[in-house]
C-alpha cells in the first residue's frame, strides 16, 4: 500500500471519527429540543438495548482503524508480501478472535442476546436465501457501474491506481492451500465477522445514539476504509450502504452475511474466469 493511499483512507477514518463526535452531540441536542422524535427506533433494527459504554467501544474502535492507518508503513505493490497459507490461516484466526472478543462483550458483559439483538433467528433459511438472491441482483449491478465509474474517473489523477493486494495475490500465487485460504477467508470468515462488526454491533450502536442514515454512511466508510485500496473506496462504501438496507428491511443480520459471501464468492469466480477483470474486488 503506498504514501498516497495511506494518506488519503487515513483521512476518510479521521472525518468519520470527528463525524460520530459531532454527530452525537448534535443528535442529542435535537433530541433534547424534540423529546417526542423517534426516528432512530425506525425499521427492523432495534437499537434500543445499547448504551454508552458500547458507543465508546464504537469509538475506541474507528479510533484504532484511524491509528492503524497512522502507522502504516508505504509498502510499493511488487514488494507486497506473497499470499502464503500461514499468513492466511493467521489473519482467519486474528478476524475469528475479534469477532469472538466482541460477542463475548455482547454477551457476558452487556447480557444480550446475539441471535435476538442481531435477529439470526428471526427468518427461517429459506426466506434468508429468497432475500439474499433478490437483492444481490441489483447490488451487483449497482457496485459494478460505480466500480467502473469511479476507475474512470480517477484514472485523470490516479494513474497508477492498483488492485486489492489480495487480489494480485490471489492472481499471482501459486500456492494452492493459501488460495483455499483465501477463499474461506472471503466467503466465509469475512462475511460473518465483518457484519457482525459492522453493520450488527457499529451500525446499531451508532443508529442508537444518531439515526439510520447517519449510522449506514458511517459505518460504510469505515467498512471501505480497513480493506486499504483507495479505488474500491467508493464502491465498497455503496456495498456497505446495501447491506445496511438489507439489515434494515429484513430485520436479520443474517441476510447481508449471505449477500456479502455471495458478493465475495462471485468475485472470486470472476477472477478466476476472467483474470483481467477487476471491477469485482472481494470485501
Amino acid at each position: 500500500m503506498d504514501a498516497p493511499t495511506i494518506g488519503v483512507l487515513r483521512d476518510v477514518t479521521l472525518l468519520v471519527w470527528l463525524a460520530l463526535l459531532i454527530g452525537v452531540a448534535a443528535y442529542k441536542w435535537i433530541r433534547q429540543t424534540r423529546p417526542t422524535a423517534a426516528w432512530n427506533w425506525e425499521g427492523r433494527v432495534d437499537a434500543r438495548p445499547y448504551q454508552i459504554s458500547d458507543a465508546v467501544i464504537v469509538g475506541a474502535l474507528s479510533l484504532m482503524v484511524l491509528i492503524g492507518l497512522q502507522r502504516a508503513t508505504p509498502k510499493p505493490m511488487e514488494t507486497a508480501d506473497e499470499l502464503n497459507a500461514v499468513s492466511m490461516f493467521m489473519s482467519i484466526v486474528l478476524q475469528l478472535l475479534v469477532c469472538a472478543v466482541l460477542l463475548f462483550y455482547i454477551r457476558a458483559v452487556r447480557n444480550l442476546n446475539p441471535l435476538e439483538i442481531f435477529g439470526l433467528s428471526r427468518l427461517p433459511l429459506h426466506h434468508i436465501g429468497a432475500y439474499a438472491l433478490v437483492l444481490m441482483i441489483p447490488t451487483f449491478m449497482i457496485v459494478m457501474a460505480t466500480s467502473a465509474g469511479v476507475t474512470t474517473w480517477m484514472e485523470g489523477f490516479w494513474p497508477e491506481l492498483q488492485q486489492q493486494a489480495s487480489v494480485e495475490a490471489f492472481r499471482t500465487s501459486k500456492d494452492p492451500m493459501a488460495k483455499i485460504m483465501l477463499v474461506i477467508a472471503a466467503v466465509i470468515v469475512a462475511p460473518i465477522v465483518e457484519e457482525t462488526v459492522f453493520r450488527g454491533f457499529i451500525y446499531g450502536v451508532i443508529k442508537r445514539f444518531t439515526d439510520s442514515y447517519f449510522a449506514a454512511l458511517c459505518s460504510a466508510l469505515l467498512f471501505a476504509a480497513i480493506h486499504l485500496h483507495i479505488g474500491s473506496l467508493i464502491p465498497l462504501s455503496v456495498l456497505a450502504l446495501i447491506f445496511c438496507f438489507a439489515y434494515e428491511r429484513t430485520g436479520s443480520l443474517a441476510v447481508p452475511m449471505t449477500m456479502h459471501a455471495i458478493f465475495n464468492g462471485s468475485s472470486l469466480l470472476l477472477m478466476i474466469l476472467s483474470p483481467n477483470l477487476n471491477d469485482a474486488n472481494p470485501g
